[in-house]
C-alpha cells in the first residue's frame, strides 16, 4: 500500500499538467501557427499560405511588407517544425507511459519536463517573430493594429448586443472587415433565426 501511494499521487499531478499543454496545442494547430492566413482546409493541409487581403487593406500594407510577413511567418513556422515534432513525441510517448499498469514517476516526471522546455523554445520563436513582425510596421500602421486587437476584445460584447438587437447585425454573408469568409454561411443561419424568435417575440 505504501508503495502504492510513492506514485499515486505524483501521477495525478501529472495527469492534470499533462491536459493542460494538450489543449493549447490543439488551440495553436500547425508547426508554431494555426491554418494559414485566409486558408481553407485544403490549401492549411498543403502548406501555402493566402495574403490576408482585408488585412492588407486595413492597414494599409504595401506588396513589399506583405510578403515580407508572409516570408517570415513560413520561416517561424518551418523553424518550429522540428520542435512541435518532438512535442508531439514527447507527450505520446508520456501518454502510453501512463497507460501502463505501473507508471515511473521519474520518468513521467522527466517527460514533462523535456515537453515544457521544447514549448519554452516554440514560445520563443513565435516572441520573435512577433517581433520581427511589428518593425516591419509604420507608426500609423501599428496604431491601427493596436485598435484591431482592442475590436477583438470587443467580439463577444458585440454579439451578444446583436442579438438582443442594440446594434444591427452586419449584412448577410459579410464576412470580418466586410468580406466574405467561410463562416459567412452559417453567420447568415444564425441571423435569419434570431429574426425569426425576435419576430414571435
Amino acid at each position: 500500500m505504501r508503495q502504492m501511494w510513492k506514485w499515486m499521487i505524483p501521477l495525478a499531478v501529472v495527469g492534470v499538467m499533462f491536459s493542460l499543454p494538450v489543449h493549447a496545442q490543439r488551440r495553436m494547430g500547425g508547426p508554431g501557427f494555426g491554418p494559414p492566413w485566409g486558408a481553407g482546409p485544403a490549401m492549411a493541409a498543403q502548406g501555402q499560405t493566402a495574403a490576408p487581403a482585408a488585412l492588407k487593406d486595413y492597414l494599409g500594407l504595401t506588396d513589399q511588407q506583405m510578403q515580407q510577413l508572409l516570408d517570415l511567418r513560413r520561416q517561424t513556422a518551418e523553424d518550429n517544425r522540428g520542435v512541435v515534432e518532438q512535442i508531439r513525441a514527447k507527450r505520446q510517448e508520456l501518454a502510453t507511459l501512463m497507460q501502463t499498469a505501473n507508471p515511473d514517476p521519474a520518468k513521467a516526471g522527466q517527460l514533462l519536463v523535456d515537453i515544457r522546455k521544447l514549448e519554452d523554445q516554440r514560445r520563443t520563436r513565435l516572441d520573435e517573430f512577433r517581433t520581427k513582425a511589428l518593425g516591419l510596421l509604420t507608426a500609423e500602421q501599428k496604431q491601427k493594429l493596436a485598435e484591431l486587437e482592442k475590436a477583438l476584445t470587443l467580439g463577444p460584447a458585440a454579439r451578444q448586443a446583436v442579438g438582443l438587437g442594440l446594434i444591427a447585425p452586419p449584412r448577410q454573408g459579410a464576412g470580418m472587415m466586410g468580406g466574405a469568409g467561410p463562416l459567412a454561411p452559417m453567420r447568415g443561419a444564425r441571423l435569419r433565426a434570431l429574426r425569426r424568435a425576435q419576430g414571435r417575440a
